[in-house]
C-alpha cells in the first residue's frame, strides 16, 4: 500500500539546519507565538532529540492560548555534510490543525527532499559571502534567500512508514 501524501503549509512549518560553513539557523518560521522567539518553544521540543539517519517522531502540544498541536521530527541528512564532513540535521516542526489530524508518518525526509532545490540556494553559501554589505542578521539573510527560492507555499509531501511515535505532552509556554 502506498504512504499517503500529506498537505503542508509552509507557514505551519518551523525549520531548523545549517549550511556548509554555517551553523543552524531557522530557514522557516511561522509567525510568531510568543515574545521569546521560536528558539525557546524549539529547545523545548528537541530538547532529549540526538538526530541520527533514522528521523524520531514527536507529538505533543504548545501550551499557548488554548494549545497549539504540533508534530516534529528530527533526523541526520543522508548527503549534505558540513565543512568538517559531520552529517548535518534537520528539525522540523509542523503546527496546527493539519499537523494534529496527520497520521503518524515520516514527513519529514519527504519535506526536505520537496525544500531540497531552496536548501541547495544556501547551503554552499559562507557567512562572508553573505554578510558583505548586509545590515541583517546571518539567519535572517539565510531565511530570506532560502524563502525566495521557494515556489509553492503549498507542498505535497510523499511520507514514508511511521516509526515510534514519541508523545511530549503540552510544553509549558
Amino acid at each position: 500500500m502506498a504512504e499517503p501524501a500529506l498537505r503542508i503549509r509552509l507557514d505551519d512549518v518551523l525549520y531548523r539546519t545549517r549550511g556548509r560553513d554555517w551553523d543552524y539557523a531557522f530557514l522557516l518560521q511561522p509567525a510568531p507565538l510568543l515574545v521569546e522567539g521560536w528558539y525557546a518553544l524549539h529547545r523545548r521540543i528537541f530538547k532529549s532529540v540526538e538526530p541520527n539517519a533514522t528521523p524520531c517522531l514527536l507529538r505533543g502540544e504548545l501550551g499557548v492560548g488554548t494549545g497549539k498541536p504540533f508534530f516534529a521530527t528530527a533526523f541526520t541528512d543522508d548527503a549534505r555534510r558540513d565543512s568538517q564532513a559531520r552529517p548535518i540535521a534537520h528539525y522540523l516542526t509542523w503546527l496546527g490543525s493539519d499537523a494534529d489530524a496527520a497520521p503518524g508518518v515520516s514527513f519529514g525526509p519527504g519535506l526536505v527532499q520537496a525544500l531540497a532545490p531552496a536548501l541547495d540556494v544556501v547551503f554552499e553559501l559562507g557567512a562572508q559571502l553573505l554578510r558583505q554589505g548586509e545590515l541583517q542578521s546571518l539567519d535572517a539573510l539565510l531565511r530570506g534567500r532560502f524563502q525566495a527560492a521557494i515556489g509553492e507555499r503549498e507542498l505535497d509531501v510523499t511520507a514514508a512508514p511511521g516509526l515510534a511515535l514519541r508523545w511530549l505532552g503540552t510544553l509549558p509556554a
